[in-house]
């Protein structure tokens, strides 16, 4: 399922003494199947921008379209319903997504909604809840009981559970210790691996550099960047120069090439970046 936006532009409060253009002139593609990184300073767009991949914002100008379904200023899908299905959103702050008494119905309920019969959907919410680390037992607690790192863990469970082709995740590690951080990217790549796209927006540059393959920079509502990460995190001057922290990884890569070494700066694990310090000491 590709992503194609077209001049696309978004004001809240239009016509309003509260007027502001969140979104400017946005011309894009995400590719299918890709695992793609939106990065930028708080109040770049972000958020608002991913909030049309699944039209919970319509735009104000120009349109996108995800697959068959085009939604413009002029026009949109007949229905929204299915759209929503095919592209899943995680909030970031997760407990908005959660309202029902116990967090199996929490789980059902998109499936149901999409014509799941029940016993089905209990199906669909036990394997689900152990995909984000939880166990069954879970299931019968309320979502309101839990850490704001479990009700991460919920709200993601109910989106795996409508099976969506598209994953977008708002900040999706935030409230997580790192052990579950990792455990969670980790599922996030073995999804994009099953052919699915997965779309982050996150402030961690050492998972850009670690699991995603392209990334797309935005900047005062504007697309600035886009390309394979590789090719982003090359210009560490720019991305100083809009407050985006380079990975760890990246910045001893980058000192040690100012000592004479040279190092491939797209190197995304120690093990890796041992071998390469290694090979031109003794090389």
């Amino acid at each position: 399922m590709s992503i194609k936006c077209k001049k696309l532009g978004y004001i809240y409060g239009q016509g309003t003494p509260f007027e502001f253009q969140a979104l400017k002139d946005v011309d894009l593609e995400i590719e299918e199947g890709s695992f793609t990184a939106i990065i930028g300073q708080t109040g770049s767009g972000k958020s608002t921008f991913i909030q049309h991949i699944n039209a919970l914002l319509l735009p104000t100008e120009g349109e996108i379209q995800i697959d068959e379904y085009t939604i413009s200023a002029l026009q949109k899908p007949e229905s929204l319903k299915s759209l929503r299905k095919k592209s899943g959103l995680v909030f970031q702050f997760p407990e908005y997504q959660l309202f029902e008494e116990t967090i199996e119905k929490d789980i059902m309920f998109g499936p149901m909604n999409f014509g799941v019969e029940e016993e089905e959907a209990k199906t669909i919410a036990k394997k689900v809840i152990e995909m984000v680390g939880l166990d069954q037992s879970y299931l019968e607690k309320s979502p309101f009981d839990l850490s704001g790192g479990q009700k991460r863990r919920v709200a993601i469970a109910g989106i795996l559970a409508m099976n969506p082709d598209i994953l977008v995740l708002d900040e999706p590690t935030a409230g997580l210790d790192p052990q579950g951080t990792k455990e969670m990217m980790n599922l996030f790549k073995i999804i994009n691996e099953s052919g699915k796209t997965v779309i982050i927006v996150t402030h961690d540059m050492n998972h850009v550099l670690t699991y995603c393959d392209h990334a797309i920079v935005m900047n005062n509502g504007h697309v600035e960047r886009k390309g394979t990460v590789k090719d982003i995190f090359q210009d560490s001057a720019y991305l100083n120069q809009l407050g985006i922290d380079l990975p760890l990884i990246t910045h001893m890569i980058l000192d040690l090439n100012k000592k004479g070494f040279h190092i491939d700066s797209s190197i995304n694990n120690i093990d890796d970046l041992v071998e390469a310090i290694g090979g031109e000491i003794h090389g």
